[in-house]
């Protein structure tokens, strides 16, 4: 009897030990390496972390500025490391009315080679017969990922259409409206895109990807000394 409560005691310890463990880890989170372009401009790095709560964007990661979305609270933070600010976007319901002609058309093309053991297709995606993007994506790759990316997409899409509202008649293409206003996540709607080519030329490539690593808690923090604004401010001029 006395070995068993022995081994009993050795067993809660170790649980405790365990739990101990776990607990000093820290959150775990999907890494994603992407390279990007600007304008058809120089490649620079970017990382996507992703967990339950929080989106991380480091574009350019050199530069010490990052996105933070907020999954629970729908918010979206800037952060500019140069100007010690941070630029809160809130969700908003969009009001803006949507133009009677917005047709949206997809083509879909076969692309050679898988991703990670996942087939690849091509999508060109319209907008009234004018290509708005060129996405090479993969149909069941990192579902959690996506729909993170597409919350995210629909949060930025209601100040998108503030934006738009006070945008001058004709200077917002369809693309732009489509996009960014009326179906912001289009092109997360054939599983995740490897890559991205917008009527733009800005480009997204993923290079690589970790899931279930352990991450710092401040990653996931905003500098308590940094000036917040919001959008409406810098439209009114305050």
């Amino acid at each position: 009897m006395r070995v068993h409560q022995g081994l009993a005691r050795l067993a809660l310890v170790g649980l405790a030990l365990a739990l101990a463990s776990c607990g000093r880890s820290g959150p775990h989170a999907t890494i994603l390496n992407m390279r990007e372009r600007e304008l058809g401009g120089p490649p620079f790095p970017t990382r996507i972390i992703v967990n339950r709560r929080y989106v991380r964007i480091d574009p350019d990661t050199g530069t010490g500025n990052y996105i933070l979305f907020d999954r629970k609270r729908r918010i979206i933070y800037s952060v500019d490391h140069s100007d010690h600010t941070i630029l809160v976007i809130r969700s908003h319901i969009i009001t803006l009315t949507k133009p009677a002609r917005l047709r949206e058309t997809v083509k879909r093309g076969h692309v050679r080679g898988r991703f990670k053991g996942h087939k690849l297709w091509s999508y060109r995606l319209y907008t009234n017969d004018h290509q708005c993007y060129y996405i090479v994506a993969a149909k069941g790759l990192l579902p959690g990922v996506v729909s993170a990316l597409k919350a995210y997409a629909d949060t930025l899409a209601g100040e998108q259409a503030l934006t738009a509202a006070n945008t001058p008649a004709g200077l917002e293409t369809t693309c732009d409206l489509a996009d960014n206003v009326f179906d912001p996540d289009r092109e997360y709607a054939y599983g995740f895109p490897v890559r991205i080519l917008d009527y733009e030329a800005n480009e997204k490539v993923l290079i690589s990807y970790k899931k279930d690593v352990p991450v710092k808690r401040s990653l996931f923090t905003l500098p308590a000394h940094y000036v917040r604004y919001s959008p409406g401010e810098v439209r009114n001029g305050d």
